[in-house]
């Protein structure tokens, strides 16, 4: 075990420079390049296997929407694996009419269903039958899945997508000698996107959020936690989207987002693995350097206005309980973050933090306990979100009384020397991981880079940990942790009822469907 940490250290230190002066730094390996059009792109050439991980990343997310139109970016990247005018089609130049008229009518559909009481049944029959023959005669001009049989034939590992309150993310890992292919489709993809399925894709997306969400008892119990925190900045509108806003999405709202958001200074690009960096930019110059958009104007984030006092809430499910307690803290400086999560990672991060210890482990008051910094992103000023499942005969209240002892514990005692030390060791494990493969590193590199404005962020956060002082973490927790700054939300367990109206005789015990 020692001599494993022991290489492990030497690992990360030669990487980043502070064990061996011939050895080329992780910082001097980078190679960065940005285009004219705006366009920053990162290459670390490493040459270990014939493979490499490519990340684009825009600089958009849900917490650019506005309300009313919620879940457009999630819907965006949904969209972005339909085709474009030359991929995912048979015959554009037929297939663009239909389009048309597939989205004129739903928005009839649409403008009809919003009214409510008012709505014409026969009205929306007639429409839904319009929009089914019309979308009959398109889907023979589609070809499905093309991007993926495309990818998956030549070799592609990995073909994915995400999409955050901060960034929309798309990942590709393929052989190396496919980079080409990759430079061809995914520029093809962010500069000639076609809404095709768009009304059958949003009918997915509803259904996700049934799912996700309105079913799911810790879903529903996040979307409400994060609508209470914040009062008015946009993180606190959930990234797939509010149900009402999603039904009524349109084509035109898509391409307004595109045009608004998918611009090439928007644009992070990393590639990791067996390329030359010459290679790589002569690629993306080719494909992507005539891309030229105007930079639409920049948004006005709302924002959120300073908290007074406690915010709490309760909603019922018939599940196990859980909590959710929030505290608003500064995301904006590089120093203060990293003293955030030194204090996640102390109070909750696996089995040897505070809270397991206390939490799990000795009181045995809950099933699980976890902390994080971050929450719900960390473009804007995050929270410091505790999470924790009570466990029987215990009560979230009882959980709640156990996690404020803690906290004042962190701001009257200073932290222990052992608990930096594990504190420090833990975050060059954790950039260790991250050097050793091509995606992990590529991840890391299109991220800082996005979110913070410098890849480099993740060597300079290293060294802030290992200058971390026990008097930086006590004042970020007294300034920060109190219970004026505090959201409370908790689960409680309701157990299914039943109608015994129509069966008097009918008892919950006999009753499998109440059980």
């Amino acid at each position: 075990m020692i001599r494993r940490i022991f290489v492990c250290t030497l690992a990360v230190l030669a990487l980043t420079g502070a064990y061996a002066s011939d050895t080329p730094t992780l910082e001097q390996r980078v190679i960065e390049h940005t285009f004219s059009n705006g366009i920053k792109l990162l290459v670390l050439e490493r040459h270990f296997s014939p493979t490499v991980s490519i990340r684009m990343m825009f600089r958009t997310g849900s917490v650019d929407e506005v309300s009313g139109k919620t879940g457009l970016a999630h819907m965006f990247e949904h969209m972005m694996f339909k085709g474009t005018k030359t991929l995912g089609t048979r015959d554009y130049a037929k297939e663009l009419p239909l389009l048309k008229q597939i989205d004129g009518l739903h928005q009839q559909l649409d403008q009809e269903k919003s009214k409510g009481a008012l709505t014409d049944p026969n009205r929306v029959s007639t429409l839904l039958e319009k929009v089914r023959a019309v979308e009959a005669q398109a889907a023979p001009l589609v070809v499905e899945n093309e991007l993926w049989n495309l990818y998956e034939r030549e070799g592609a590992s990995e073909l994915n997508a995400g999409t955050s309150r901060d960034f929309t993310q798309y990942v590709v890992d393929l052989p190396s000698n496919k980079l080409e292919l990759w430079a061809i489709l995914d520029s093809d993809r962010v500069r000639n996107p076609v809404f095709r399925q768009f009304y059958q894709e949003r009918d997915v997306v509803q259904e996700e959020r049934r799912m996700r969400v309105e079913t799911a008892p810790e879903g529903k119990l996040y979307e409400e936690f994060l609508s209470t925190a914040y009062t008015a900045h946009p993180y606190r509108h959930p990234t797939i989207g509010w149900d009402s806003d999603i039904s009524h999405l349109t084509v035109a709202d898509l391409e307004d987002f595109y045009r608004r958001y998918y611009t090439p200074d928007h644009l992070t690009i990393a590639v990791v693995g067996d390329v030359t960096a010459d290679q790589v930019i002569r690629l993306v110059d080719r494909y992507f350097g005539s891309w030229r958009v105007p930079p639409a104007p920049a948004s006005n984030i709302t924002q959120e206005p300073p908290q007074t006092g406690l915010k709490e809430f309760k909603i019922r499910f018939d599940a196990q309980p859980h909590l959710l307690m929030g505290f608003h803290i500064p995301g904006t400086s590089e120093p203060e973050r990293v003293t955030y999560y030194a204090i996640a990672q102390l109070l909750g991060s696996g089995t040897s933090s505070r809270f397991y210890k206390i939490l799990v482990e000795k009181k045995k008051l809950a099933s699980a306990v976890d902390v994080s910094e971050d929450d719900p992103g960390e473009r804007y000023d995050p929270l410091l979100t505790i999470a924790a499942a009570p466990r029987h005969p215990h009560t979230a209240q009882d959980v709640v009384e156990a996690i404020w002892k803690e906290l004042d514990r962190l701001k009257n005692e200073p932290v222990q020397e052992w608990e930096l030390e594990k504190l420090r060791a833990g975050v060059d494990v954790m950039l260790l991981n991250a050097l050793q493969t091509n995606d992990g590193m590529a991840g890391t590199l299109v991220y800082d880079q996005t979110i913070f404005g410098d890849w480099r962020t993740l060597l300079r956060f290293q060294k802030l940990i290992h200058g971390l002082t026990p008097q930086a973490i006590q004042a970020a927790a007294k300034k920060s942790l109190t219970r004026e700054n505090e959201t409370l939300g908790i689960l409680e367990s309701v157990k299914k009822q039943c109608d015994t109206s129509r069966h008097p005789r009918r008892s919950l015990a006999g009753d499998p469907s109440c059980r």
